[in-house]
């Protein structure tokens, strides 16, 4: 790994560990489902220009929305309008680092749902062990750090299910979109995902202005830590490929604890180290040598 390509695998470790406190900040200001929208809005903006930007295979494959507009709105509201919402309506009670703890174990859902969902995925003994550990962190988890109030243990339980969305959604993506860009399917997920939750924020929409530091949250939102992070992303996939871009989900989790408790002033208790542990350790197994 070059300097280079590590450099932007930590940016994107500290720009997705971030997010979870930048919505914090937005909620201040925003409903769940106007912070989902701006986002939305936002990204699929900026997405569509650097499509147009590159040009060839990328710009070519906008043309499925006219073609398929029914599948990207699948895609849309699984892999990017239902985990948003969640996320962020559960982020109204759960802390910004807790939060990312429980989104790391999406890969272990992906793994629990090959078996049912992709019959040419066999999980082996060490899937299977991985499994149980990352559901054994989460559980822990749940048992000490989400049985403080019912809003705590409802939101974590939504952010949970948001987890279990971006493991569906990628099964989404692997049956509707085979060869397509991946900048191209995320130009018309954020997009429709926009469209699908434009009701929802005029329905929910705050009467007073929001703040400025709100807004600005927003903004960082869906430019930064959405489009521009999809970008770095997927050039770390085609640079270093899939297995190595993806150590970005063992980072990410502890730059969001950190941010937390530096700046929001979160507290990181034992069972939060020992649960992220116990679910990055589960991840490992769990995707070790599976395609």
């Amino acid at each position: 790994m070059s300097a280079r390509q590590a450099a932007l695998l930590g940016s994107l470790a500290a720009l997705w560990g971030s997010s979870y406190l930048l919505i914090k900040y937005a909620l201040r200001g925003f409903s769940p489902a106007e912070v989902v929208f701006g986002r939305a809005v936002l990204a699929a903006g900026v997405l569509l220009v650097v499509c147009r930007l590159q040009g060839g295979t990328a710009q070519a494959a906008l043309s499925d929305v006219r073609r398929r507009p029914l599948h990207a709105l699948a895609l849309g509201a699984i892999a990017i309008a239902i985990p948003f919402l969640l996320i962020s309506f559960g982020e109204k009670a759960v802390p910004s680092g807790l939060t990312a703890i429980f989104i790391a174990p999406a890969s272990i859902f992906v793994a629990a749902l090959a078996p049912l969902l992709d019959p040419s995925e066999r999980l082996e003994p060490r899937h299977w062990v991985g499994l149980a550990l990352g559901l054994g962190g989460v559980a822990l988890l749940f048992g000490v750090e989400s049985v403080s109030s019912f809003g705590v243990l409802l939101g974590s339980l939504a952010i949970l299910a948001a987890a279990a969305c971006y493991a569906l959604g990628s099964y989404v993506l692997k049956w509707g979109y085979p060869g397509v860009p991946a900048v191209a399917t995320s130009t018309f997920a954020t997009g429709a995902a926009a469209l699908l939750t434009v009701v929802p924020a005029a329905a929910t929409a705050h009467h007073s202005a929001p703040g400025l530091g709100a807004v600005a949250a927003l903004v960082a939102l869906g430019v930064a830590h959405t489009a521009l992070a999809f970008v770095i992303f997927y050039w770390l996939i085609g640079s270093l490929g899939a297995g190595r871009a993806n150590l970005v989900s063992y980072v990410a989790p502890p730059f969001a604890l950190g941010y937390g408790a530096a700046l929001h002033g979160e507290h990181i208790g034992p069972a939060a180290v020992v649960g992220l542990v116990m679910i990055l350790g589960g991840v490992w197994l769990a995707s070790r040598g599976r395609r």
